[in-house]
């Protein structure tokens, strides 16, 4: 709705109705989770909680039913979504459930996205508290010019439902 307000000019049809009693852009807040800045530039427990989710879809035989997505800021944290999913998705022999399929799983960063849709998009946010609770206000691509254009396609590529995994709130954002 923010888009298309937005961005639109309220031109989209959007989906799911308005009128649906259940919204479908859900937050899943990782409490636990930091943002590894300066180091490894990820953050573990952010990945561990949406690797877990995509691993419920894959096994339930409803869910699964719905292809997935996974966007993320970091094009590191792509990379680190991608190797514990593949180890995962391994372990509990799914690949075909989540690759052998009209519309294969994908994990993507923020700048490659565009013109991919899945029913469900899964978003890791990464960025967030450090290990001494700070919230540094630098969000990668989305703080370089034209980063509210690639957050809008990122924010749009879900057809049924959105889950956003991050480990801040927008009350840790000090905007002073």
């Amino acid at each position: 709705a923010f888009s298309n307000a937005m961005y639109y000019e309220n031109r989209l049809c959007t989906f799911p109705s308005p009128d649906g009693l259940a919204s479908k852009v859900g937050f899943h807040f990782v409490e636990d989770g930091t943002y590894d800045r300066g180091l490894t530039k990820r953050n573990k427990a952010e990945v561990d909680a949406l690797v877990a989710e995509v691993i419920r879809r894959l096994a339930d035989s409803k869910a699964s039913k719905q292809s997935l997505g996974i966007v993320t800021f970091s094009n590191i944290q792509k990379e680190y979504i991608e190797r514990r999913l593949t180890t995962a998705i391994a372990e509990k022999r799914l690949e075909s459930v989540a690759y052998d399929r009209e519309e294969p799983l994908f994990v993507k960063n923020l700048e490659n996205v565009q013109g991919d849709e899945r029913d469900v998009i899964l978003f890791s946010v990464c960025y967030g508290p450090d290990k001494m609770g700070r919230v540094s206000l630098n969000f990668g691509p989305l703080n370089q010019f034209g980063g509210w254009r690639r957050l809008n396609v990122a924010v749009t590529r879900a057809r049924e439902e959105m889950m956003v995994f991050s480990s801040m709130t927008g009350a840790m954002i000090d905007l002073s």
